[in-house]
């Protein structure tokens, strides 16, 4: 990312010197929504969906409107997603006491039977988790919704980061070697191809040729951190998951937005952040929500782990008896992507292929409109 043959998207207006801070730009972004309709907010107790919570609330509060109300989903089968603690010291600092819990059992997995009957109706989605997303609005009152989704990849670390970081560290030798780095585009582009590769056993050597030369056309990220930021925004992957975010919620008859990834967002947080970028990412979080949330969500390292969600005894059941269609062979070795599948950790560059496998058993095509 991002490809050379996609189009710059003109939402996102270059606005260096612009008096806009980036939490008035989400606030301005929020407005709107909150003064509106019931807006709900998708709340997983991480530092994203902590943010927009915390912002949301406070615009709330400021316009005399009603508090949002947080979504939160609790997974019986899967202790090691649970959030309760995180969720628990946000609501209490932010004084909220309505919520909305939705208690799943199973029901969010990759071929859960809310999987299938999207997977029937809209065919192959990127990415593959948001065929459950719309669960949590179901039966509930229409409205807004807000989520932070987007927040890791625009709060986070671009190109010149490393270097960034070692030149206010005063670390000449880690400078150097960050530097040379982030200036040496055919070690990123092999860097990249490598890391891919390791994180999908399954591509055979034809396809391990393909994903090389695809990244070899690719436009490396602009050095700049605000540079950088836009780039990727604009990116083929960004919008299509953000597109495909909204578009789930849409079909369900809400307004969905994600505050983060929003070009007024984006450009005000650019236009902060210069060529060296604003620090890390819990540097990015104490900057921006610092009067907002406790430093201990600002700062947590940790994250909940959803493998067990996704993957069950559903999922597995169908690897084993899996036809062998739906996945190209010249690209795809059928028994290591199986293996895949079937391992305790199922990577998530294999759940597309899942779905896609799914499909072609079921004699559905992948996408039902064009068929």
């Amino acid at each position: 990312m991002p490809e050379a043959a996609t189009p710059p998207r003109s939402g996102i207006p270059r606005r260096e010197g612009s008096a806009e801070s980036p939490v008035d730009a989400l606030k301005a972004i929020i407005g709107p929504l909150v003064s509106g309709r019931t807006t709900y907010v998708l709340f997983s107790g991480g530092r994203d969906s902590s943010a927009v919570l915390a912002v949301a609330t406070r615009v709330a509060r400021e316009l005399g409107a009603d508090d949002p109300i947080p979504l939160i989903g609790r997974h019986n089968d899967a202790p090691d997603s649970n959030e309760t603690e995180w969720q628990d010291l946000v609501l209490s600092h932010l004084k909220l006491t309505q919520t909305i819990v939705r208690r799943f059992t199973g029901e969010q997995s990759l071929l859960s039977s809310r999987s299938e009957e999207s997977l029937r109706s809209t065919g192959l989605l990127w990415p593959p988790s948001l065929h459950v997303q719309a669960a949590y609005v179901d039966d509930l009152p229409l409205g807004n919704v807000l989520s932070g989704e987007g927040g890791d990849f625009v709060i986070g670390p671009r190109r010149i980061s490393r270097t960034a970081d070692a030149i206010r560290a005063r670390r000449p030798r880690e400078t150097l070697r960050a530097a040379y780095g982030a200036l040496a585009v055919s070690r990123w582009r092999r860097t990249a191809a490598d890391n891919l590769q390791i994180a999908s056993p399954w591509l055979t050597p034809e396809g391990r040729t393909m994903l090389t030369d695809v990244i070899q056309r690719m436009t490396p990220e602009p050095l700049s951190w605000s540079a950088g930021l836009r780039s990727m925004s604009e990116s083929r992957p960004a919008r299509m998951a953000n597109t495909n975010f909204r578009g789930v919620f849409d079909v369900a008859g809400f307004h969905c937005e994600n505050p983060l990834e929003h070009p007024r967002f984006v450009s005000a947080l650019s236009a902060t952040a210069h060529y060296w970028g604003p620090g890390n990412r819990t540097q990015m979080m104490r900057s921006l929500f610092g009067n907002l949330l406790p430093d201990r969500v600002l700062s947590r390292q940790t994250k909940a782990s959803f493998n067990d969600v996704r993957w069950t005894h559903r999922e597995r059941d169908f690897a084993r008896e899996w036809s062998g269609n739906g996945v190209d062979s010249r690209f795809i070795d059928h028994d290591k992507l199986r293996d895949a599948w079937l391992s305790d950790i199922p990577p998530v560059l294999s759940d597309v292929h899942l779905h896609a496998a799914w499909l072609s058993d079921n004699n559905i095509p992948s996408v039902p409109h064009v068929a």
